[in-house]
């Protein structure tokens, strides 16, 4: 088995063309069910977010194209996009999932929303039934090795999200949040996230909705809400504009926007942050509109201390790598194991009909199904122990020895 993974990410592409490969939950696992069905293909798992697209691939071909899978699932021209595309395959597919999953691809130096979103895809992925055991062991190894990197707190000098990275430029910038009427589009996570940061920030923060009536949508301590068709007539005396949402329609549009600031040519900064975009790239003609998008944004990690927090990063995802490979190495037992553990049960229920064979025959054969389940299970978890215990070679010798005493 051969794990493949073909993407797009921010360091190769920006976001005029990243958005054509955007994905929403339930495009993602649509494609998934299509490209699971498709020859050689035993799993796979997608992941979509803002500054990525990534596709994962269990397969027992050698040489299996992913670009045209990807390209006829997208339904776009295939020559036209593919130089902005990345192919990893076995280690390197691996190891480059866990420094994912850790936050050192992300555009913010250990950002940790990109650890849920790992995890969601593989859910996703699971509810679809379009995963396999390579992928839920590789999955499950990136989602560890970046929970440990995030349990070392390495990053918490680093701006914690895209968000909080937008705030910290602007400042920079001239720009201060302390009484500034904001207005967030979208309640999503994040939304949110932006909502909270501003009203951290000092600034006056107004959410919108799309359900108006009362305890339907939660929002965050200390904002106003207003309903999202509401949005424009709201816009001409807020500072700051920020929008992330995941509808693939435009939130805000240069005509509307126009008609709604009338002659006012106030400054004003919009922000949009979604993928697919949100705002309507036209609106930076109107006077005092700045539009920044989220390509705009990068965590500053330079110095001495990011460059050693991303070392012994690297050198807890270097152990995980091992553990990866060794569990990739001794796969080929795992067919052998099972078989060391059927031959034990049913020496089990052989030895037990000492005692069983007194009941009538059909307790006997009650009590030896449930004998022969139970042994199977014990000695599959004792073994498996040992797989994770031991060297390589250890185990292998293990497993050799258990077959020559059962004359497998």
């Amino acid at each position: 088995m051969k794990i493949q993974m073909i993407g797009i990410d921010h360091s190769s592409a920006g976001v005029r063309i990243r958005e054509q490969f955007a994905f929403t939950a339930s495009q993602a696992g649509r494609a998934m069910e299509e490209i699971k069905k498709q020859p050689g293909v035993k799993g796979c798992v997608l992941l979509s977010t803002c500054n990525r697209m990534e596709l994962y691939v269990s397969t027992e071909q050698e040489e299996l194209c992913l670009w045209t899978l990807l390209a006829d699932v997208c339904r776009l021209p295939a020559l036209e996009y593919a130089p902005y595309f990345q192919v990893r395959s076995g280690q390197d597919a691996a190891m480059h999932l866990m420094y994912l999953a850790a936050g050192l691809k992300s555009r913010v130096l250990g950002e940790g929303q990109i650890l849920s979103q790992v995890k969601e895809a593989l859910r996703q992925a699971r509810e679809r039934y379009c995963t396999d055991p390579v992928l839920e062991v590789l999955f499950r190894c990136a989602v560890t090795a970046g929970k440990e990197v995030k349990a070392k707190e390495l990053f918490v000098h680093t701006d914690a999200s895209t968000v909080h990275c937008a705030l910290a430029q602007l400042r920079r910038q001239g720009f201060f949040f302390e009484k500034k009427n904001c207005l967030v589009i979208g309640n999503g996570v994040m939304g949110k996230t932006a909502a909270l940061a501003l009203r951290e920030a000092g600034a006056l923060v107004t959410v919108t909705v799309r359900q108006y009536r009362s305890g339907m949508v939660e929002i965050p301590a200390g904002c106003e809400r207003i309903h999202y068709g509401e949005r424009y007539e709201k816009i001409p005396e807020c500072d700051l504009v920020l929008s992330a949402t995941v509808s693939p329609n435009l939130t805000i549009k240069r005509e509307p926007l126009e008609k709604a600031r009338g002659a006012c040519g106030r400054k004003q900064v919009f922000i949009d942050l979604a993928v697919p975009r949100d705002m309507e790239e036209e609106i930076t003609q109107l006077d005092g509109v700045s539009l920044y998008d989220i390509d705009a944004f990068q965590s500053d990690a330079s110095g001495a201390l990011a460059s050693a927090q991303q070392q012994e990063a690297e050198r807890i995802l270097s152990q995980k790598a091992a553990e990866w490979n060794d569990w990739c190495a001794c796969r080929d037992l795992i067919p052998r194991m099972q078989q060391v553990g059927r031959e034990a049960a049913k020496e089990l229920c052989w030895r037990m009909q000492r005692v069983t064979g007194a009941f009538p025959k059909e307790q006997q054969q009650m009590l030896s199904a449930a004998l022969d389940e139970s042994a199977q299970k014990v000695i599959g978890k004792i073994l498996y122990t040992l797989r994770d215990g031991l060297a390589r070679e250890e185990m292998r010798r293990c497993v050799e020895l258990l077959e020559q005493k059962m004359d497998i």
